[in-house]
């Protein structure tokens, strides 16, 4: 009896050395991999610290009702400066308004000089299609042509409160609100949360608490893990996120959210904005054209699936009878066989293991602009938007 209770407690030992053993390398695993899991959000550890010192310096530069940081005028066009008189006008994210390129690079300005007159840009850059369109609901700009830019990984932003979550800064500026979606597919506007210095820290301590109308909240379905015990927990489940296989599949990130059973409703609600974006166009006696700008994630998943992962996007404005254009295709046959990349201003040969046969990203090279503002020019041309 004696012995068998020694064997007993040897193997009780045993098993608790290596759960010892597991959980420290699991720590160790989490903490070691921390910053490349915080970059994409797969880890939850918020430096309270460094969003107190955000809201210091940021605070103010934040538009109340939008989210994102408040801008008024439209991107000078040194071409056509007087904001007056337009043909167009175009609004969306960085890709509309030409980050990373020369102010007069951007494919909004040169379609602009193909045209022979001024296509105002209202794009601020991080701004969802959630708040492009309140931009546009804001500006009422006159001219006949509106053009709505919409960045496919905008179908993660448009249902969540808080880009922090997503990889952006712990900051006010990467806060905003969203539109709720009813049965009967009618947009209602949830403010941006009003929060002082102590609210935004506390909001990054719990989200939830602050944000429950937000998707990606930490430890839901598609949210980031909370680090802490057990480790081994907490790193099994950041490995099943359905977000890091889409990476480790060489998709784009966000392709899950485009599936129509996807359980935040992202497609539905994507295109129920793009819907209204063309209505308040309309209803301006304004013409709207929607147009889509692929990114090198779209390219990847393209190459390695056979289709572009917002295809049913796409679809979905299609079968509501709205005017949309997907350049994808066209900017693929231009490049003649030569590598998307030529489209980025990153190129990140490092990452190939996950980003083939496109290690790049960023955002679009001046020969993407350029490329760009041909096509929407014929493109609106060939749709009879203008004569010129």
């Amino acid at each position: 009896m004696i012995v068998r209770s020694g064997r007993i407690w040897r193997q009780l030992i045993l098993a608790l050395l290596v759960i010892a053993i597991v959980e420290s390398g699991a720590a160790l695993i989490c903490r070691f991999l921390l910053a490349p899991l915080q970059a994409i959000r797969l880890i939850w550890n918020p430096d309270l610290e460094e969003a107190r010192k955000n809201w210091d310096a940021l605070s103010s530069a934040a538009d109340d009702e939008i989210g994102g940081y408040r801008v008024s005028d439209a991107k000078h066009n040194s071409e056509f400066p007087d904001e007056g008189q337009s043909c167009g006008s175009a609004y969306g994210d960085s890709y509309v308004g030409g980050a990373d390129v020369a102010d007069d690079e951007g494919w909004v300005e040169q379609l602009s000089h193909l045209l022979g007159c001024r296509v105002s840009n209202y794009a601020v850059g991080n701004y969802g299609t959630d708040q492009a369109f309140l931009r546009f609901r804001r500006v009422h700009d006159n001219s006949p042509i509106a053009l709505l830019g919409v960045n496919p990984n905008t179908v993660m932003d448009n249902v969540s409160q808080y880009d922090g979550l997503l990889g952006s800064a712990l900051a006010p500026t990467a806060m905003k609100g969203r539109f709720l979606l009813d049965s009967s597919d009618h947009l209602t506007w949830l403010p941006r949360p009003r929060l002082d210095r102590d609210g935004f820290v506390a909001m990054n301590r719990n989200p939830a608490e602050t944000l429950p109308h937000s998707y990606f909240l930490p430890d839901t379905r598609d949210g980031p893990v909370t680090l802490g015990f057990p480790y081994t927990v907490t790193l099994a489940r950041a490995a099943l996120m359905t977000r890091l296989r889409n990476i480790l599949m060489r998709r784009a990130e966000w392709s899950s959210l485009y599936a129509a059973d996807h359980p935040s409703g992202a497609l539905r609600l994507m295109a129920a904005i793009c819907q209204a974006f063309a209505e308040l166009a309309k209803a301006r006696g304004e013409r709207p054209l929607l147009v889509i700008l692929p990114i090198a994630h779209s390219f990847r998943e393209r190459a390695n699936y056979g289709e572009f992962e917002y295809a049913p996007l796409v679809a979905a404005l299609q079968a509501k009878g709205l005017e949309v254009f997907d350049p994808g295709r066209a900017m693929i046959e231009s490049l003649a066989g030569r590598s998307a990349c030529e489209f980025f201003v990153h190129q990140r040969p490092e990452t190939r293991l996950v980003s083939s046969p496109v290690p790049c990203g960023g955002h679009y090279s001046t020969v993407a602009h350029t490329t760009m503002a041909r096509l929407v020019a014929a493109e609106l041309r060939r749709r009879n938007f203008i004569n010129r």
